[in-house]
Order: C-alpha cells, then structure tokens, then sequence
C-alpha cells in the first residue's frame, strides 16, 4: 500500500504583525524550507470576513512561512500603485527589507472586475429585449478591464525584476477565479450585512434576464481568466493556476452557504481547499 504524503499546514503572518519585534525573525527562521510573499484581495486576507481563505488552507510538502500583506477590497490596480503601497514595494523589491523569498503569491483582478461590472454590464434600450450574453455586456469596456488588470501586473513584475531587487526572477504566482453565481447573498460577520453583494445588484439594475445571469458572469470570469493567460505566456517566471470549473456552483435561489460558495463572490471553506490544492500542485511543480 502506497504511503500517504505528508503535508503542513502553512503558517501565516499577518501584516498587522509587522514590526513587532519578532516578526521579521519568523520569517527568516531556518526551520522553514520555503518563504512566500502573499498580496491581494480578501480571498487571501486573515481575518476578513468570510470563514475562511486559500491561505489559511494551504497544504505542503514542505514547513512554509507566508508573509500575508492582502487586504479586503483590495485591487491589482491599488496594488500596482507601488509608490504608495511602500509596504508591498520593499518586501518585494528592497534589498534591506526583502526575504529570500522562494515565490510570490497574488490573489487580484476580482476586485477590479467588481469596480467596473456597473461600466461593463450594459441595460438594452427601453422596448428591446436581449437573449444573447453579449447583449449585456459592453464589449469595449470589458477590454478597457482587461487591459487594466494586465498593466498593472506588469509594473508589478518589473518591480520584481528591477536592478537592485533580490526577488528578480522568483516565481509569482498567480490564480484564476472560478465561476460566482449572481444571487442576494452578501458577505456576513456575525449574522450581519458588512458589503453588498456585487453582481447581483446590477444586473437588477441593468434587467438581466435571471436565465442569462449565470452565463453573462461566467463571461465576465473568463474574461479576468483570459488577460491572465495571456500575461503568462508574455512575462518571465509568472504562472497562472486556472482554477476555473473547480467548485460546486451555488443555487441562483440561495442566500446563504451553497455549493461550495460561503456568499456570492466567497467559497467556504471546502471550496478554498480545492483551490489552495490547486496552488500547492503548481507550487510543488515549480519548486
């Protein structure tokens, strides 16, 4: 009988921990076989306000350590504003406060695809009526999105691969978001509304048709998958997981907990698992 693979949990530092003392020691504790610098949206932010996320679901083969600087909300646009998030540039980049990191993890465009769905989804004149996904979705302004997004990876690249940067050519990786279904189900703490949910709205705003909703959102996602893609085959040393059709789809009807999807734009628990074993396999490849 084949014996199982051991694995470990990651441990995670917070941002929040910075310069308390013995943080930057952790990091660099000889006991850890990996190091990884983790940016990006509440999917990766401790303590946000879903149950869960990717990070605290990792699995390894090896002790890791992952330096978590995402916040909830956050955006590849906001992040890429690297002379204000100072934070991200020097552990990224600066030779006196960067680790020796092994590869950096990204969680981003979610947020920046939510800042634009009210642009990109489109409401047909008065008297008309659509039935095709197109119909409802502003073809030049979801490209102006995809264009954002791949900007603003790329200065975060070439800030990696600057001259002085000890992270030049460390492995960033990146993920694909699988499919949300648009439905009233905001995010909770403590049984209580903390944000809206995003899709669902605007597209009662801008009259979907509910059996086009799923569909219309999908194209939006791999929209987000696509400029990603390309992006992996145009940067050095920047992989994409796509972790598309990985999760249990929640019920259009559902408020609450469905499938795999703790909210609308949230997985549960079960569904980060599958997808931080998606990025452990990638992490295992690479590394």
């Amino acid at each position: 009988m084949p014996k199982k693979q051991v694995t470990y949990r990651a441990d995670v530092i917070q941002a929040m921990t910075l310069g308390t003392g013995d943080t930057e020691m952790k990091i660099d504790d000889p006991a850890y076989a990996w190091r990884f610098l983790a940016e990006g949206d509440s999917w990766f932010t401790i303590g946000a306000i879903p149950s869960s996320n990717l990070l605290y679901e990792m699995r390894l083969k090896k002790r890791a350590v992952i330096l978590n600087l995402g916040y909830p909300g956050d955006t590849i646009s906001n992040i890429a504003q690297l002379s204000a998030n100072t934070e991200f540039s020097r552990r990224l980049a600066h030779p006196n406060w960067a680790s020796d990191w092994d590869a950096i993890l990204m969680s981003g465009g979610g947020n920046d695809l939510i800042d634009r769905a009210a642009d990109i989804i489109r409401k047909l004149p008065s008297g008309s009526s659509g039935n095709k996904v197109m119909d409802y979705i502003d073809a030049g302004n979801l490209k102006g999105f995809q264009d954002a997004v791949q900007a603003g990876f790329r200065k975060i690249v070439e800030l990696r691969d600057s001259a002085a940067s000890p992270s030049k050519d460390k492995p960033i990786i990146v993920h694909t978001y699988d499919y949300p279904t648009p439905r009233p189900s905001p995010a909770n703490f403590l049984i209580v509304p903390i944000t809206k949910p995003w899709m669902y709205p605007v597209f009662e705003k801008r009259n979907v048709p509910k059996d086009l909703r799923i569909k219309v959102a999908a194209r939006l996602l791999d929209s987000l998958a696509t400029a990603l893609l390309e992006l992996e085959q145009e940067l050095p040393a920047f992989h994409v997981v796509d972790t598309r059709k990985s999760l249990i789809r929640a019920d259009i009807e559902a408020r609450g907990n469905s499938g795999d999807w703790l909210n609308e734009i949230h997985p549960n628990s079960d569904g980060y698992r599958k997808i931080a074993d998606l990025l452990a396999g990638k992490i295992h490849q690479l590394l």
